[in-house]
């Protein structure tokens, strides 16, 4: 048992980490102690307090502006890590054996390092937004004309709402739902000293502050500009709320709740899918009129207090130059199988013709059908996709800069989300100059409408009517100019677009239930993963579905071969080896890899070397009682005396 003193130590060390980023540390880390040592019952004459620095609504938004910053830390989304834990991805080039991720391998546990910082990134945002939420309530008596009133409802809306989406994140990550839960700024020991609440008390609680913010908050993006003026992009809205309220209804499989919230959300915010999907990733275009709420990001970032996060974010560097995270095996062909529709005049292209020995372009194929689909293009490479431009030039053609890596060896596909793919610089990838310190200003998007078309259809599914559950995912693959599902004349394009029910909607033993679970698979195996890959939270899906387990071992049988791409059109890295991948047996054909020739001479892997297989170890690992929720970390365990 540790002595008291130790425990001091262990409290002071705990608020150091949670605090060192807050709007008035000082003053909250002496409240916090003041029950713990005389010492800090002596008063800095030159400090901050709660009653010197919260004066008037400029003084909350000022702390609220810190809430907001919270939210930039990559750890709550989780993009760089959460994916391993399901289908989506792979750590880089390790497909064999173990991988040393913990992560991927489902070996993590209370100490592992993105257990510890996905908590405490929420819970700093928590505490922060309690700041606020504490410090309104004691002005809120002196807001008395009515414009200040408003500000001040506003301010305490967001805060609250930021509060309750940090508490949706930590309810559907960690310990089954069971949070300690704090209303207000500790300022004792022993408030921090709290016995966890329920699953259901969070959850209760973080949809009050939700269904506060929906009351309170303006509707959309274009709404805050009308009540505050312009620069208000990037606040949480009502319409936020309400999508979130929603999915935190799916997330239990309770589709008659969640069913009017999302329709309401589809009708009544004035939100519509764009009509290039790259619009939400690239950063041509923030804050569309898809978006239902994104972390703001800025290019350049500068320190914001002591010990802030930089404002731009890393996670477009990783993806793409150290190439840390893959997409699974089954997902790229999940990719390059989808169809481009044939009718629909974007996907005819104008593709060059090169000289197989010299590289140079000799004629021009006209108006020639896409070989991937736009949905592909946008999300991630092929290393043979010679339709969709990545950095100005082909995805064979990437790398040939001397800034740039080769697509090659380390990288059979790269993802092109939240990327600046879109951008002419001649394939030298993200912006590597070193006064940009790997950083990026492309938001991320954390809800989306196309998210909600397809959690819709996912409780149209529920109750039957397949015709209404196809309208909106037809509508997402419209956008991505994809052929059509279902029959023609059940949907809104007819007469300019391909229908193939090939999903068997229509059985020959007509049962009912057979074509509604043809239907729901495709949507969670082809429909979520392709257009959500990296957003969202698949691990809440797979979870809530009850097949987590079942899908890792799915994947983890198949074998593949990493073939090598010989005799680039360019000239430059003409080889780049072990680049695209097949399930075991199957052999490319000879004008896909530009192989020149005999196969056999170009052998797509080393002798000895095993074939490539997805979470092979995780799905061994896997046990739903331990992994289907990360645990509390034992940071929390060593300080918090109540924990257990």
């Amino acid at each position: 048992m540790d002595t008291i003193d130790t425990q001091i130590k262990k409290i002071k060390l705990k608020m150091k980490n949670i605090f060192k980023n807050g709007i008035i540390p000082l003053i909250i880390i002496v409240f916090a102690l003041q029950s713990c040592t005389q010492e800090l019952d002596q008063v800095n004459p030159n400090a901050l307090t709660n009653e010197s620095f919260w004066t008037n609504t400029g003084d909350l938004n000022s702390g609220l502006n810190a809430v907001y910053a919270s939210l930039r830390d990559e750890n709550i989304l989780g993009i760089l890590f959460e994916p391993y834990r399901t289908d989506i991805a792979v750590p880089g080039s390790q497909r064999n054996n173990v991988s040393g991720n913990p992560i991927y391998n489902q070996t993590f546990d209370l100490t592992t390092d993105e257990v510890q910082d996905k908590w405490d990134a929420c819970f700093l945002g928590i505490f922060r937004a309690n700041q606020v939420i504490d410090a309104y309530k004691d002005l809120e008596s002196s807001l008395t004309g009515e414009n200040s009133k408003n500000s001040g409802i506003r301010i305490l809306a967001q805060a609250r709402t930021i509060r309750g989406y940090l508490y949706y994140v930590l309810h559907n990550s960690y310990n089954n739902g069971s949070l300690p839960l704090f209303e207000t700024v500790p300022k004792s020991f022993d408030e921090f000293q709290k016995t966890f609440s329920s699953a259901l008390d969070i959850k209760n609680f973080y949809r009050a502050d939700l269904q506060y913010g929906l009351e309170n908050l303006p509707k959309t993006y274009n709404d805050w500009n009308e009540v505050a003026g312009s620069g208000n992009l990037g606040r949480v809205t009502a319409g936020f709320c309400e999508a979130l309220l929603a999915k935190s209804f799916i997330n239990e499989n309770d589709f008659t709740n969640a069913e009017p919230l999302l329709l309401n959300v589809i009708n009544n915010y004035n939100y519509s899918l764009t009509d290039n999907l790259e619009n939400c990733f690239t950063g041509i275009d923030e804050f569309n009129r898809e978006s239902i709420f994104e972390i703001n990001y800025k290019q350049i970032g500068v320190e914001q207090g002591v010990d802030e996060k930089n404002v731009s974010q890393r996670i477009s560097r990783v993806l793409n130059i150290n190439r840390v995270i893959q997409p699974s095996s089954w997902l790229t062909l999940k990719y390059r199988d989808e169809k481009p529709d044939p009718m629909d005049p974007a996907n005819l292209v104008d593709r060059n013709i090169y000289d197989r020995d010299n590289g140079d372009i000799i004629g021009v194929d006209e108006d020639v059908l896409r070989k991937y689909s736009f949905r592909m293009g946008n999300s991630i490479t092929s290393v043979d996709d010679l339709d969709s431009p990545m950095y100005g030039v082909t995805a064979a053609e990437y790398g040939t800069s001397r800034n740039a890596r080769s697509h090659s060896k380390a990288s059979p596909n790269i993802w092109k989300k939240f990327t600046g793919w879109n951008t002419e610089n001649g394939g030298e990838g993200e912006d590597q100059d070193p006064s940009v310190d790997n950083r990026s200003g492309i938001n991320i998007p954390v809800i989306r409408l196309a998210e909600i078309y397809l959690l819709y259809a996912e409780c149209m599914i529920e109750k039957g009517d397949l015709t209404e559950a196809l309208r909106y995912i037809n509508r997402i693959r419209k956008r991505s100019h994809l052929i059509l599902l279902g029959n023609a004349g059940i949907g809104e394009f007819d007469g300019n677009s391909t229908y193939v029910d090939d999903i068997d909607l229509n059985p020959d033993n007509g049962e009912e239930s057979v074509t509604i679970s043809n239907l729901e698979n495709h949507l969670r195996f082809t429909e979520k993963p392709l257009e959500l890959a990296l957003e969202s939270e698949r691990y809440i899906d797979l979870r809530r579905w009850g097949v987590w387990k079942e899908q890792l071992q799915a994947i983890a049988i198949p074998e593949y071969d990493a073939w090598h791409y010989r005799g680039n059109v360019n000239g430059s890295y003409r080889d780049r080896f072990r680049c695209y991948i097949l399930p075991t047996g199957e052999v490319p054909p000879i004008e896909t890899l530009r192989i020149p020739n005999n196969i056999q001479s170009n052998a797509n892997r080393r002798t000895e070397e095993a074939h490539l297989k997805d979470h092979l170890e995780g799905s061994q690992n896997f046990n739903s009682t331990i992994h289907a929720y990360f645990p509390v970390p034992q940071d929390e365990i060593n300080s918090n005396l109540n924990s257990n």
